[in-house]
Parts: C-alpha cells; sequence; structure tokens
C-alpha cells in the first residue's frame, strides 16, 4: 500500500467571516473579536440612525394596513396570515427601534408582537387593544420619544397599560 499522505495536499480556505470582523488569521483564540472590529461595526451602526426613521415609517405604514385588512376580512384562514403578518412587522419594529437605542418603540413592538399570539378576531377588545398598540407606537415614532424614561413615554406606556387591563378581560 501506498502512503496517501505524500500524495494528498491539505489546503485552508480563508475564513473570510474572521477576516471581515477584524480577527487575525493566525488567532487561535476561541471567540476572539477584535475590539477595532466592533468599534468599526458600531460606527456602522450609528451611520445607518438615520434610515431608522424611514424604515420604521413603511413598516408602521404596512402595520396599520394589516390591521385594516384583518378588521374587515371575515375569512378565518386569511386572517391567521394576516395576524402572523402583523406580528412580523411588530417584530421588525422592535428589533429596528432596539438596535438604535429606540427602548420604548421597542417595547411596544414587543408586546405587540406577543399580544398577536392571542388575538382572537371574534373579540372586540381585541381589536382595542391591537389599535392602542398600533396608536402608541405612531405617536412615539411622531414625537421620536426614544427612552422609557420621560413624562411623555409613562402617559404613552399608562395609556396602553390602561388599555391592556380594561379590555384583557
Amino acid at each position: 500500500m501506498s502512503n496517501f499522505s505524500d500524495k494528498v495536499k491539505k489546503l485552508h480556505r480563508m475564513n473570510k467571516l474572521k477576516l471581515k470582523a477584524g480577527v487575525p488569521m493566525d488567532d487561535e483564540k476561541f471567540g476572539y473579536i477584535d475590539p477595532a472590529a466592533i468599534k468599526r461595526a458600531q460606527a456602522s451602526i450609528d451611520n445607518k440612525e438615520d434610515s431608522y426613521i424611514r424604515e420604521v415609517e413603511e413598516v408602521l405604514v404596512k402595520l396599520d394596513s394589516t390591521w385594516e385588512d384583518i378588521k374587515n376580512n371575515k375569512d378565518e384562514k386569511q386572517n391567521k396570515k394576516l395576524i402572523t403578518d402583523l406580528s412580523n412587522y411588530a417584530n421588525n419594529i422592535k428589533d429596528m427601534a432596539e438596535t438604535f437605542g429606540y427602548k420604548l418603540m421597542g417595547s411596544f413592538g414587543e408586546s405587540l408582537r406577543d399580544f398577536c399570539e392571542k388575538i382572537d378576531v371574534g373579540n372586540e377588545a381585541h381589536f382595542v387593544i391591537v389599535q392602542a398598540h398600533i396608536d402608541v407606537m405612531w405617536i412615539a415614532f411622531k414625537h421620536n420619544i426614544k427612552d422609557e424614561g420621560g413624562p411623555q413615554a409613562k402617559d404613552l406606556e399608562q395609556m396602553l397599560g390602561q388599555a391592556i387591563a380594561k379590555y384583557s378581560t
């Protein structure tokens, strides 16, 4: 038998992900990420914050439109798909908001996403709760309210909390 190691040559492929993250190709430490790469990544995110406003507005419009479709639709199967879409839009808003430090909007998006799991289109109270979510999201968006600590944020959280408490029984 011949020795295969004489005939076989190992080729090591370049790890493009490590290269993009700024990890030296010869660095063997597990999980090491160059701090300079983290700064570059954060700078890239910060530079995209201007697009946050445009993107969130587009998703809010889709959220509104989908909600109108749900309210006007009597087909249960179609409504299940629309509710999934509504949940996805709420989740998109949550993700974008949290990426750019809009904690209040992220909280509202997460709350609506979670509520979508319980929506019963035959229950009028659920319509009020979803509409309250959408209303406070638009207000937070139009007034550019970022954090949860200010008086406007507290008012919006209280309004949503009252709607949920009153209509979730």
